[in-house]
C-alpha cells in the first residue's frame, strides 16, 4: 500500500511539474490502461519484471486513441522511479533514448513503442510511460500515464569487479619475480 501511495505521489508530481491535466484513476495491478480526458490510453506489456544489475531488458507500450477524431502530435516519455527512498535513480542511465515521437494517431489508431533498458541499481523500481501532446495543445493538452511496471533488480556479486582481478593477482606475482631476479643477480655478483 505504501509503495502504491509513493508511486501515486510521484505521478501527481510529474503532472504538476508539467503543468498539464490531472491523472485518472490509480495504477492497476494487472495489464490495464489509464485514460485521461478522452485523449489517449497507454498500456504497458508487462506488470512485473525481474533483472540483475547490468542486465538488459525491454519495456513495450501501446498508445491508443479511443476517440472519434485524430489526436494532436504526441510524444511518449519513459520514466524510472525508485520505490524506496534510499536508492538514487538517474533515468538516463537506465535508457539513453527515453523520449519517443508517437506522432498523430487517427481515431481508433494505435502506436507500439519499445524501450531498451539496462538495470543500473539494485532494488525495486517503477517504470512507467507518460504521453504528452506536442502540437497545438502542447502544455495545455491532456496527460496520459500508464500503469507502472514493477522492476525488481537483484545485485550482482562479481569476483572481477571493474576488471581489478588481473591487477590484484599480477602485481604481487610481478613483485615476487622482480625480487627473485634481483636476489639471483646479487648472489652472482658476489
Amino acid at each position: 500500500m505504501r509503495r502504491a501511495l509513493l508511486l501515486r505521489r510521484a505521478l501527481v508530481a510529474v503532472a504538476g511539474l508539467a503543468g498539464l491535466g490531472g491523472l485518472a484513476g490509480p495504477a492497476s495491478a494487472g495489464p490495464a490502461s489509464t485514460a485521461v480526458a478522452a485523449a489517449v490510453e497507454v498500456e504497458l506489456e508487462d506488470t512485473r519484471h525481474s533483472a540483475t544489475v547490468g542486465e538488459r531488458f525491454t519495456v513495450g507500450a501501446r498508445v491508443t486513441n479511443p476517440g472519434s477524431a485524430s489526436t494532436d502530435s504526441l510524444i511518449a516519455h519513459l520514466n524510472v522511479a525508485s520505490l524506496t527512498s534510499d536508492v538514487y535513480v538517474d533515468p538516463e542511465d537506465w535508457s539513453s533514448e527515453r523520449t519517443m515521437e508517437v506522432g498523430t494517431l487517427p481515431a481508433g489508431g494505435t502506436a507500439d513503442l519499445t524501450w531498451e533498458m539496462q538495470a543500473v541499481n539494485s532494488g525495486t523500481f517503477a517504470v512507467y510511460v507518460v504521453v504528452l501532446p506536442t502540437g497545438a495543445t502542447a502544455g495545455a493538452g491532456a496527460l496520459a500515464v500508464s500503469p507502472a511496471v514493477t522492476v525488481r533488480v537483484a545485485g550482482r556479486r562479481a569476483l572481477n569487479a571493474g576488471g581489478a582481478l588481473p591487477v590484484v593477482l599480477a602485481v604481487p606475482l610481478l613483485l615476487a619475480a622482480a625480487a627473485a631476479v634481483t636476489g639471483v643477480r646479487l648472489r652472482r655478483s658476489r
